[in-house]
């Protein structure tokens, strides 16, 4: 048996461990009960530190090794370079340890969920400071001389450093940010659907009617209510969904939901060929994000694709039967400073990831303490956007990222909406994305995706599947004029 074989064996353990643990933290997130939180974290931990110790052991790092030096097609070599770089980077950590800082990242979400809705940072503050040190103890046993926030950002997508996203958030502040000002100076009133009672029931149909749409069955898939919209990945036939239901605000679930789906379709996507291999699912953050924010706003807040729909809709949500199809487009791409982060704009939402973004920069590089956290962050917003923060959970405590150690993260979102801005225009190269939309054929362009980027799983990493695809470089041009000139439309600036 070659070295190769005996590693798809291996791989195939792995992925049994894997599909439990996201078993465990989508009942943990969705049905199970709250009560039952503790002993969960306590047997994801153990069943983390057996996955540690299967990845983990000599004669499996050996036959990682072995199998490089046996011909492999382009996609063995890369499935066996990206798990042995997986391997390597957690095989110096005491097992005691990861399973503590596993461990502590499952307590530290039922925390957060808890300080949230009491609006208590306190309560939340030591378990982010524990998790800021254990991250950096981790990465301190790889074998890298980037600093630590590097080797996270390049965790989350390969080959961007802090410099890159200095360069792109640079780029965007200086075009966005007084275009943003225009618009907001504009003063044009919130259409009232948009902060409207609509029941959760009515949501939840307008839900199962747009899940066909985008060809996002259930037969492969499921839809559940949590505090924070997720998807999770479970294999090529189950990629599954969740959403919140705020009843003043009911645009809040439609996105949230089409924005997951996003993820769930280039899951599901992927050659099945690679199913429980790494490959399957190690597509950079940035190029998942891509997809989400494409299907959320290119597609999703178009009025090509509300067109053929918008009259079906009406029926469902009771409080559109008096608005227009423009004044509807209008609303959901409305611009005015917000809060929540998941609920804002889409022009207004890369400030947000800078924000954040700059906060994780210090600190992991020690220029700002948990302590100080709150009041810098609400400095901040007030610079950035202009409001006054009065409430943690509509400040440092609204997102669950940080309680999962997810630092290097937030900045992929402002990345993968550019991604998705290349992706987009090289699609209308080669189909007319416009009349399909009108058409309701969602199948088509889902098609495209397939073929172009998301069979592919993780085989490129987001800059070679940008040059594969658009034929040329990253920038921020398409996103940024692309954002100029639809706002300048819709405000007829």
């Amino acid at each position: 048996m070659s070295a190769y074989e005996q590693y798809t064996q291996l791989r195939s353990k792995i992925a049994a461990y894997q599909l439990a643990l996201a078993t465990l933290h989508w009942d943990g997130a969705t049905i199970a009960p709250k009560a039952g939180a503790s002993y969960r974290a306590q047997k994801m931990g153990v069943l983390s530190g057996e996955m540690f110790s299967i990845m983990t052991d000599p004669s499996a790092i050996q036959i990682l090794k072995d199998a490089l030096e046996e011909s492999l097609n382009d996609v063995q070599r890369k499935e066996i370079k990206q798990s042995l770089k997986n391997v390597l980077d957690i095989v110096n950590v005491p097992k005691e340890t990861y399973i503590e800082f596993v461990t502590l990242q499952s307590e530290a979400e039922h925390i957060w969920e808890v300080a949230k809705s009491k609006n208590d940072y306190q309560m939340f503050k030591p378990y982010l400071s524990k998790l800021i040190e254990m991250t950096k103890i981790i990465v301190s046993f790889r074998d890298s001389k980037l600093d630590p926030y590097e080797q996270l950002l390049d965790d989350f997508e390969e080959s961007m450093r802090s410099s890159d996203y200095d360069a792109f958030f640079n780029e965007v502040r200086e075009k966005l940010v007084p275009f943003i000002q225009k618009v907001l100076n504009s003063e044009k009133p919130a259409p009232a659907f948009l902060s409207a009672y609509v029941s959760e029931d009515e949501q939840k149909k307008l839900i199962d009617y747009l899940a066909p749409v985008f060809d996002y069955s259930l037969d492969t898939g499921a839809i559940a209510k949590s505090v924070h919209p997720f998807s999770s990945h479970f294999s090529a036939h189950d990629n599954r969904v969740t959403v919140r239901y705020l009843t003043n605000q009911m645009t809040s679930s439609v996105f949230a939901f089409i924005h997951e789906v996003g993820h769930a379709t280039y899951n599901g996507q992927v050659n099945p060929e690679f199913e429980g291999l790494t490959i399957a699912q190690s597509m950079t953050y940035g190029l998942h994000e891509s997809q989400s924010r494409l299907f959320e706003n290119l597609v999703g807040k178009s009025y090509a694709f509300w067109k053929p729909h918008y009259e079906n809709v009406q029926n469902i949500v009771s409080v559109l039967k008096d608005v227009t199809i423009d004044e509807f487009i209008f609303g959901i791409n409305y611009v005015e400073q917000s809060f929540i982060r998941v609920e804002a704009d889409e022009l207004t939402y890369p400030l947000h990831i800078m924000l954040r973004y700059e906060l994780e920069k210090a600190l992991f590089d020690g220029t700002l303490s948990v302590d100080d956290l709150p009041r810098v962050w609400n400095e901040k917003f007030k610079a950035y956007l202009n409001l006054d923060v009065l409430s943690d959970d509509h400040g440092v405590l609204q997102d669950v990222h940080w309680s999962g150690a997810a630092f290097g993260y937030f900045p992929t979102y402002a990345l993968g909406s550019a991604y998705g801005a290349m992706f987009f225009e090289a699609m209308g190269h080669d189909l007319d994305v416009e009349a399909m939309l009108l058409n309701n054929d969602f199948k088509s362009i889902k098609a495209w995706l397939k073929e172009n980027i998301h069979q592919y799983g993780g085989l490129y990493n987001g800059k070679e599947l940008i040059e594969k695809v658009c034929k040329k470089p990253f920038s921020a041009h398409a996103y940024v004029e692309g954002l100029i000139t639809k706002y300048s439309k819709l405000y007829q600036l």
